[in-house]
């Protein structure tokens, strides 16, 4: 038998982390000693430990990785945890790039280069948006930005079109989404309210919010084509340009989707709706 201590050695990993395995009922000790409480692990517990350290590298959560640990998990399953693993990976990796091209210009800029401006990448307008009848659901997510956001969004479109055809409403499109500060809890988190726009006779339907999502005097208003990890940087030059041409942001943004989900995210084209007011208002 191993102590915990040797078994973390062994295994890589934390004391406390193992300690955690065992309180959530991930990975036990072979033996816990009734009298002092120290635990002790057999060495041929150390592959489970190993497939563990795989799966969370992998980008699975601990809920996940005992799903597949104990055999709860079908191969259909794990198929799209590993795929939902994959798109926040990507988004992840899309969200530091475009980090890494603005710390990029910036010290373009500090040593004396002349770095084009974002706005002047984007065609951007200034329109009034009419209010619309929308089903929506709400969620929180632990964020902002693709990597906390996609997660979150991604499913209620679905959900929210399953409940539509449940309810016999066919004639609906295109899918919205609003994103604002979540004020609750350490106030890091982000609301997310996504789901369709519908006929203007639409009934009630059970488990949507339908209700007029108001319409907006004044919005600066750009295409986004492709990728949704690189939705960002769409963004960042849209607030550029609203800027750079007189603008102030006045409100909650929002992101209208014309493409079907169905296909290919390379395929897809998302208006991005900013509120503004002139800043000489």
């Amino acid at each position: 038998m191993l102590t915990i201590g040797e078994f973390a050695s062994i295994g890589r990993v934390s004391v406390r982390m193992l300690r955690h395995y065992d309180q959530i009922g991930l990975l036990r000790p072979a033996r816990v000693d009734p009298l002092t409480g120290y635990r002790a692990y057999a060495p041929t517990q150390l592959t489970a430990l190993t497939r563990i350290i795989e799966l969370k590298g992998l980008g699975l959560t601990l809920e996940q990785v005992s799903r597949v640990i104990w055999g709860d998990a079908d191969d259909g399953e794990v198929e799209r945890m590993l795929t939902s693993a994959h798109r926040e990976l990507q988004a992840a990796i899309a969200d530091a790039q475009a980090r890494l091209r603005r710390v990029d210009a910036s010290l373009r800029r500090i040593q004396g280069e002349t770095v084009m401006p974002t706005s002047q990448t984007i065609t951007a307008d200034i329109r009034s948006i009419e209010p619309q009848l929308v089903a929506t659901l709400t969620r929180k997510a632990p964020g902002f930005g693709p990597v906390n956001i996609s997660p979150v969004v991604g499913p209620m479109f679905p959900e929210s079109a399953g409940l539509l055809a449940a309810a016999g409403v066919d004639d609906f499109g295109p899918a919205i989404a609003l994103y604002e500060a979540d004020e609750s809890g350490d106030g890091t988190g982000a609301i997310v309210t996504a789901g369709f726009v519908v006929p203007s006779d639409t009934a009630p339907v059970d488990g949507l919010d339908v209700h007029t999502l108001s319409g907006i005097a004044q919005a600066a208003v750009t295409v986004h084509r492709g990728e949704v990890a690189l939705i960002g940087e769409s963004w960042d030059a849209l607030i550029t340009w609203a800027r750079d041409n007189g603008y102030e942001l006045d409100g909650v943004c929002r992101e209208v989707y014309w493409t079907p989900g169905d296909r290919p995210q390379s395929e897809w084209v998302t208006d991005l709706v900013q509120p503004v007011r002139s800043a000489q208002a």
